[in-house]
């Protein structure tokens, strides 16, 4: 009987100790980088779920996660190296330690000078990265475009075909193609798309920002969806917050009631 009881016990205990390293090993794995959104918000899937959420404020990044800009949304994600991206309004992408997936919109990147490289993957190339400034833009068709602002940037199609694009160089590839011969392209254009000024975040008494609240929640969940009406009041209260005071017209004083009347 105790030997029965002393072998249930280890069983379980086995079970548990298995449950456990299995729990871990599947546990989403957190990475050093910062996200701002900018201004709008920004849909999560987390790591391993379907299901997304809306967010309009920073939130912890986990290996795989998936973050998407919404409409009149921009978000910003800073690296612990110092390494930025920039993302514009309807831009989908994937997080890792050392790698990135772009899978649609438009995107900018200051990388620092790192040790190691950094791969960005799009559904028609590959960008491999050490230290430079560029952009690259994907197309709803998985077309990919990238323009080198400052230093150089290693490019391959899907067959493996290595183009190194200098500063002032531009390439694009379609799926399952090989990137183009290098094309120049107006570098203070480019520049200009991605203006310093346009990624302070917005101010959160903004009513703009409200505005685009309530129709981003709308679009992605409905209107009567209870985080839409919640977004439909924060608009509705920043109206009135914004909305001048009546100005109350002031009447002469009656003469017959004017104390320097003799």
């Amino acid at each position: 009987m105790i030997n029965s009881r002393a072998f249930s016990l280890f069983v379980c205990f086995i079970l548990l100790f298995s449950f456990n390293a299995s729990f871990a090993q599947d546990a989403p794995k957190p990475i050093d980088v910062k996200i701002n959104i900018v201004t709008g918000q920004v849909k999560l899937t987390r790591v391993g779920k379907t299901l997304s959420d809306v967010f309009t404020s920073a939130f912890p990044l986990y290996a795989g996660d998936i973050i998407e800009t919404m409409r009149e949304s921009k978000a910003e994600l800073t690296y612990a190296d110092g390494t930025n991206m920039r993302m514009k309004p309807l831009t989908k992408i994937q997080v890792q330690d050392s790698t990135l997936k772009v899978f649609k919109g438009q995107t900018w990147y200051k990388f620092t000078k790192r040790g190691t490289e950094f791969l960005i993957e799009t559904p028609s190339l590959v960008a491999g990265i050490r230290g430079t400034v560029f952009d690259i833009s994907v197309t709803s068709k998985g077309k990919s475009m990238l323009s080198v602002m400052e230093g150089k940037v290693a490019v391959k199609g899907t067959k493996g075909n290595e183009v190194l694009v200098d500063q002032g160089a531009a390439v694009n590839c379609e799926p399952g193609g090989e990137p183009s011969n290098t094309y120049t392209f107006n570098i203070e254009k480019k520049k200009n798309e991605w203006l310093e000024g346009e990624w302070l975040s917005a101010s959160g008494g903004d009513l703009e920002q409200y505005f685009i609240n309530y129709l981003n929640l709308k679009a992605e969940y409905g209107p009567q969806d209870p985080r839409t009406l919640d977004a439909q009041r924060q608009l509705e209260d920043a109206k009135k917050r914004n909305s001048p005071s009546p100005i109350v017209p002031i009447s002469p004083p009656s003469e017959n009631r004017s104390p320097f009347r003799k």
